[in-house]
């Protein structure tokens, strides 16, 4: 093993830094700037023209950001004072935070502007391609950068700030557009729309130094007489250098650089350390810091799946600010950390799945919006068998935003002294420290095992005081815990016979697994929906509620063919993973216009299928207590839900071969029920009534094109309601307001 020397906590110490304290007495004065010339501004490369890369795509640091306030001469739009003597107690507050070692790490607070700036982007009509002439517009300057494009520029001015991010909201943006920020020599962008957050809102990656410029380019055609376009500039966030976060931890110098050790002393070392990242994000307005790390899925396709910490980033909001920089160690052993904004970084993600402490491994998986060049990715191990009493678990993390640190622990469960606090073994690990230390900022850092396989995530350590002291534990949520919901996005299907599970459904003699995930868009949460089975051809998943039946998939052998059908009942985002374990090929499926669901008519090869059991109809008779239920209310319908006030019926009739009848009724909660036709095994429609407020909602999820009529009538009012399918359309739907609420 080669040495390990000890690094003393350093921080990315510099003279924008100190000026933070010190502003107050240095005046800070800006100089003034030169009157906008009016001439139009040159047009740029037209590499600034191009439409933004999709994702995922390597992060650009591009220099052809169009800097029209430095190129114009356009002063701040809004400036700010130096926060040591405007908001002492907000650095305060942080200092405070971070000194009673609460999670996560904070590392900066958002300040409101003196007023709002809204930016609009709309241009007046100008001659066919005749771009428009310079001129000042909302605080900034707007012009052409190419016969193409437009764009506006401004700056915002915060008086000793480390390092500033920007706050829009009411962010209305066309198609194509892009955005830069910079400052202090350093550009990020191009970003777009994936930044913004489910409320309409952005927040800017991070530029070092007191004065961040903002270009928004979009293209002329989109802009021209376009009033509804742009945004509103409300706040800045100002993030603080490590030094004066105000931790307040007692390190006792044990924290390793990680530039101090290599494969000898961690074989998975050289793969861990270009997997691991630096997370900054936004809450709340207040800046916060956490580590995460790329994992490789079982396909190795590259998609940039990061893990980290619930008590980090649970939100899609959250999520949106996230700004992931990658390769933060120093050049050598104690040496000096690299200038962040020359580092390679990934902002915004979209959240896919997360669990809090309290009933899941503290975990939380993201897809990040973008993947800088140069990434590795960690291999995985979710056996619980991995993490005897014992083992090593290495660990490179953040610790209070700095560089690269590097630990060891030892597995001892024990020990365990957090059990009390509803962390039990069956869900996190429990080691004792050997090698360094983890402090606020290294939550979600991968506890790894010798070869770099991931096995945990970190929650915290049981103690408080020093971080050295060999008492402390070290306590990381559990992979063998969380698979089940890492599953459906690490290893969505292998190729054999599907195996099911609570998020996990398996179809036609278990050759397709089906999953499901979700993300709620009015409230950014997310997660794995789970799953229920049906029949061999057909099931359901439900996102929160078990009563709640959210989706309906089946898969029927038409011969040489596998057709897949998925019918709705939800407005929610959804991604339908079907993998076919005979052969490892995939297909996905989301949200259809109008919420209708789809049929792939060619979705899978017949090859090697082997014949689909036979259902038992039995096993669809309604529950006992369902039918109770519905005598009580007199519901005379085929399917009786809402404890029998409302009776469902389904007539139908075959466009194909001129048959007809009523649909064989089959209820699965109070609020739901299936149909079938001709053949009990096979789904034809799912329905249901849900209570909202002031109103009752029917959801009707299409399985079939054959032509049909729903017929809900309401027991207590008498109000009756139909639905009608023509033949040959295949689209379910939803009636927000089809019944009033129950007396």
């Amino acid at each position: 093993m080669s040495e390990i020397r000890i690094r003393t906590l350093s921080s990315r110490v510099v003279a924008l830094g100190s000026a933070l304290l010190a502003a107050a007495a240095a005046g800070m004065a800006q100089a003034p700037r030169p009157a906008l010339a009016g001439a139009a501004a040159p047009p740029t490369s037209p590499a600034t023209a191009a439409a933004a890369p999709t994702s995922p795509a390597p992060e650009t640091r591009q220099t052809t950001a169009p800097h029209l306030a430095e190129r114009f001469g356009i002063a701040p739009l809004a400036e700010l004072g130096p926060a040591a003597v405007e908001a002492p107690d907000r650095l305060e507050q942080l200092a405070a935070w971070n000194a009673a070692g609460r999670l996560p790490a904070q590392n900066g607070f958002a300040r409101p502007l003196p007023a709002p700036r809204p930016v609009g982007l709309a241009l007046p009509p100008a001659a066919p391609g005749a771009p428009a002439a310079a001129s000042e517009r909302d605080g900034g300057v707007l012009a052409a950068t190419s016969f193409t494009t437009a764009a506006w520029g401004g700056s915002v001015r915060v008086a000793g700030a480390f390092r500033l991010r920007l706050h829009l909201s009411h962010v209305v943006l066309p198609a194509g557009a892009r955005l830069w920020v910079h400052g202090a020599g350093q550009t990020m962008g191009p970003f777009g729309a994936e930044l913004v957050a489910p409320d309409r809102s952005l927040w800017t990656p991070a530029v070092a130094g007191d004065e961040i410029a903002l270009d928004v380019e979009a293209p002329t055609a989109s802009l021209a007489g376009a009033s509804g376009y742009g945004f509103t500039i409300d706040a800045a966030l100002e993030l603080v250098p490590p030094s004066l976060s105000g931790s307040g931890t007692k390190d006792g110098g044990c924290v390793v650089d990680a530039s101090c050790v290599g494969s000898d002393d961690f074989p998975g070392y050289d793969t861990a350390r270009h997997a691991v990242a630096l997370l900054e994000f936004v809450d709340q307005f207040v800046g916060f810091a956490c580590t995460g790390q790329l994992l490789a899925d079982a396909a190795n396709d590259g998609t940039p799946f990061l893990l980290t910490a619930h008590h980090c980033l649970s939100t899609q909001a959250v999520a949106a600010t996230l700004q992931a920089t990658f390769d933060d160690f120093t050049p050598s052993c104690n040496g000096t950390p690299p200038d962040l904004g020359s580092l390679p970084a990934a902002n915004g993600a979209t959240l896919l799945v997360t669990g809090r402490a309290d009933t899941a491994p503290d975990f939380t998986l993201l897809r990040l919006d973008s993947l800088p060049a140069g990434r590795t990715f960690l291999p995985w191990d979710p056996s619980p068998q991995a993490t005897p009493n014992g083992t090593q678990l290495f660990r490179l993390s953040h610790p209070e935003g700095n560089a690269q640190a590097y630990s060891v622990t030892r597995v001892d469960s024990r020990a365990a002294q957090c059990t009390l606090d509803n962390l039990p073994l069956s869900r996190f690990l429990y080691s004792d420290l050997a090698v360094g230390a983890v402090e606020p900022g290294s939550s979600g850092s991968a506890a790894m095992l010798a070869d770099g396989r991931v096995v945990g995530q970190l929650f915290g350590s049981c103690g408080i005081g020093d971080v050295c002291a060999r008492s402390q534990q070290t306590v990381d949520g559990a992979l063998a815990a969380s698979f089940a919901q890492l599953q459906p996005f690490l290893a969505p299907g292998a190729t054999g016979v599907c195996t099911p599970g609570d998020f996990t459904l398996c179809l036609t003699d278990r050759r397709f697994a089906v999953q499901v995930t979700w993300a709620n868009q009015f409230d950014g949460s997310a997660g794995v929906a789970h799953a229920i089975a049906g029949t061999d051809a057909a099931g359901y998943f439900y996102f929160t509620d078990p009563a709640n039946y959210e989706l309906t998939v089946k898969i029927l052998d038409f011969g040489d063919v596998f057709k897949v059908f998925y019918g709705e009942l939800t407005d929610l985002h959804f991604t339908i993973t079907v993998v076919d374990t005979h052969t490892g090929q995939k297909r996905t499926y989301t949200n259809t216009a109008g919420d209708c669901g789809g049929i792939d008519e060619a979705a899978f090869p017949a090859t090697a299928a082997e014949p689909a059991d036979a259902i038992d109809p039995a096993g669809l008779a309604a529950p006992a207590e369902l039918a109770g239920a519905a005598a009580r209310r007199g519901c005379g319908g085929a399917l009786c839900l809402d404890a029998g006030r409302f009776a469902v019926d389904v007539t139908w009739m075959n466009q194909f071969n001129g048959t007809s009848g009523a649909g064989v009724a089959h209820p699965l909660s109070d609020t739901s029920g299936q149909f079938t036709f001709t053949d009990p095994s096979d789904l034809e429609l799912l329905v249901k009534v849900v209570e909202l407020p002031g109103r009752v909602a029917f959801f009707y999820a299409a399985l079939s094109n054959l032509e049909y009529d729903i017929t809900v009538a309401d027991t207590i009012t008498g109000k009756i309601k139909t639905y009608h399918n023509p033949a040959g359309t295949y689209c379910g739907g939803f009636d927000n307001d089809a019944f009033p609420p129950s007396p």
